[in-house]
């Protein structure tokens, strides 16, 4: 619920998906659920707005938990984190998921990590065999937009808590075919999840606004 350039980031996410052509949306509530629901339901009839559905978790069910529990009809479907702002293009990740046959898709970027010290590498007695001053690599990370197949529903358990990085380890032990979008951007994307983040995305919207087209309750039609 709190506000990007005064719309609650729900709101936001919201119109993505109507823009992308998802028209139902099942949301997941929790603490102050009875809030979240209320202002969803004023908005409800607004253009550029989907039609809501919602679960309240009257336990934590984890990140993936209460997908068992929605228990959606559609063949694939799309899982958005509620306190993520991006530009990613959602029909395209829903397209290279279908295409690649997965039971499920994460969607996931390259980052340029750097460490603050230098790193030091052993022999079995340990002699130090390199020293790298501050080293630097690139990870692939999750940033929290998945799209699961029908499929996944049966490796999750009623009532289960369970988060999505043990469901990925339960789909890989049992073979599982799991892909990683990686979208080469240029794209905005930014977990809101700490004061400094929620402050960065206030400070950035004027300059990253054109990014999203939905806030201007256009649609493009999905494929």
């Amino acid at each position: 619920m709190l506000p990007i350039n005064g719309m609650p980031v729900i709101e936001i996410i919201s119109r993505q998906l109507y823009y992308y052509g998802f028209n139902k949306v099942a949301v997941s509530l929790g603490h102050l659920s009875d809030i979240v629901k209320l202002f969803l339901e004023s908005k409800s009839q607004s253009s550029g707005m989907p039609e809501f559905e919602y679960f309240t978790e009257f336990k934590s069910l984890g990140t993936s938990g209460p997908i068992k529990a929605i228990s959606p009809q559609d063949e694939n479907f799309l899982v958005i984190n509620g306190d993520i702002l991006t530009s990613i293009n959602l029909l395209d990740f829903m397209e290279k998921h279908s295409q690649s046959g997965a039971i499920l898709s994460l969607s996931a970027r390259k980052a340029n990590y750097e460490l603050p010290f230098g790193s030091l590498t052993i022999d079995s007695e340990n002699f130090i065999t390199n020293f790298e001053e501050k080293p630097k690599f690139e990870l692939l990370d999750n940033i929290g937009i998945y799209i699961y197949s029908k499929r996944v529903l049966d490796y999750i358990h009623k009532d289960e808590h369970i988060d999505v990085n043990q469901l990925v380890e339960r789909l890989l032990e049992r073979k599982q075919k799991i892909f990683a979008y990686i979208n080469k951007g240029p794209y905005y994307w930014v977990d809101i999840g700490t004061h400094a983040d929620y402050d960065k995305v206030n400070n950035d919207f004027d300059k990253i606004k054109d990014q999203f087209p939905f806030l201007n309750n256009k649609r493009e039609e999905a494929h």
